[in-house]
């Protein structure tokens, strides 16, 4: 039985839609500074290797974020944790406008990622809290999908407030869009707001009733360590570490490929390459439409996410056929393929936690497969460097095209035997 009925239905769909909005200030915020580069490094004086500090202080915190934030969400809940997270950001976004030097701006950067991280600790743990299980993919994909249209409009938006204000008020007004948000998710999300009761939550526990207020943790190290004995966490860290690389690769090596080694000018690079993050976006709707498919014709959700992934699997490989060099427009199509099939395996890959683990220990899940996932991409994107310098970009494609079928194999693995939120619910 769904608790409260219609109203429940229409405000669940309205926090997806604070968290898409949430999601678009995320990418907006975190690609201010790399539109306006050339600019803030020439009036702070901030060479090369400078600004790539700065880019990785924002990286290093990125990655401890995701932990900070687990113990943050677990412990006030997400609602609360949204405000901390989105506060923290907007506020270290407009900080960056102020800095007079290289140290200020990393300080802001690395403050920045801190907070970035929160956003999507939290809001798988919402979605998990208002959404049957039939809809969760799909509530994911939906704002996760926001945040690939917020890199889309990022650069126009920039540019504009660029060109009419300057770079300082820039990141003024990027980080005053926060607070708005902000002062809007607080008028329309009341510390009152009952969760709802769905029909498999009630089968399982007849005794279960609508709360009152979000389930916080209070096991303290005890529940870390009850979390990390689970196989289904390290094997989502392993399924997301081996797939995660591949984005990086496809957003920052990718479109130096196609300058370097097949020849696109600057030009038509804006002009040809929005088609591979188009994909990106549409990938992570259509990746929690069909997994919500198959849980609506019977499959158990944590194996119908694992269906959506092995599609995925099956079709993502062809991304090789880049190591051919074959015409431009295929290599765009093939890297619109693989963006469309990597979103559509992250939605599903969130999912998953959210359907094993309850809702009170999701944000541990989060934040260890958030350091996992952060340690192997740093250190990949720092071998593909070294290797791209020595050999061509096509090995990558070819090393790359077996993320998918091994993350699968992890990702079957999490699955298996009695979930925690299973053992939970029995006990």
């Amino acid at each position: 039985m769904i608790a409260e009925g219609a109203k429940i239905a229409r405000f669940r769909w309205l926090i997806v839609t604070m968290l898409a909005l949430a999601a678009v200030l995320n990418y907006l915020d975190r690609q201010t500074l790399g539109l306006m580069a050339g600019v803030v490094q020439g009036e702070l004086r901030i060479d090369d290797k400078g600004y790539a500090s700065v880019v990785n202080a924002f990286l290093v915190a990125y990655m401890l974020g995701g932990l900070v934030s687990a113990f943050i969400v677990d412990r006030i809940g997400a609602r609360w944790g949204m405000v901390v997270f989105v506060g923290w950001w907007s506020l270290a976004s407009a900080c960056t406008g102020l800095a007079a030097n290289i140290w200020q701006l990393g300080a802001s950067r690395f403050a920045l990622g801190l907070g970035e991280a929160g956003n999507w600790v939290a809001s798988p743990k919402l979605v998990r809290e208002w959404f049957p299980q039939r809809e969760r993919a799909l509530a994911i994909g939906i704002y996760s999908s926001a945040a690939h249209f917020g890199a889309a409009i990022a650069p126009v938006l920039m540019a504009v407030l660029f060109l009419a204000f300057g770079w300082r008020l820039t990141f003024v007004i990027s980080g005053a869009l926060g607070l708005i948000w902000l002062a809007a998710w607080l008028l329309l999300y009341r510390p009152d707001q009952p969760l709802p009761v769905y029909d498999e939550d009630a089968a399982a526990r007849p005794d279960i009733v609508a709360e009152r207020s979000e389930p916080v943790d209070d096991s303290g190290w005890k529940g870390w360590v009850a979390v990390m004995r689970t196989r289904g966490v390290w094997f989502y860290a392993v399924g997301s570490s081996l797939t995660n690389p591949v984005w990086f690769f496809y957003l920052f090596w990718f479109p130096k490929y196609l300058t370097e080694e097949r020849g696109l000018t600057i030009a038509e690079m804006g002009r040809t390459t929005w088609i591979v993050y188009a994909a990106a976006g549409f990938g992570a709707v259509g990746g929690g439409i069909l997994s919500g498919w198959f849980v609506g014709r019977g499959v158990r959700p944590a194996r119908a996410r694992v269906a959506v992934m092995g599609l995925v699997a099956l079709v993502a490989p062809v991304g090789a056929i880049n190591a051919l060099e074959p015409s431009i427009a295929i290599s765009l199509a093939l890297g619109a393929v693989v963006a469309f099939c990597h979103t559509a395996w992250v939605t599903n890959q969130t999912a998953l936690p959210v359907d094993l683990y309850p809702s009170r220990h999701l944000g541990k899940v989060m934040g260890i497969g958030g350091i996992v996932t952060g340690l192997v991409t740093i250190g990949s994107t720092y071998a593909v460097g070294q290797l791209v310098a020595v050999l061509t970009y096509r090995p990558m494609f070819l090393a790359i095209a077996i993320a998918y079928p091994l993350g699968v194999i992890a990702a079957y693995l999490a699955t298996t035997g009695r979930s925690m939120a299973d053992r939970e619910s029995e006990a």
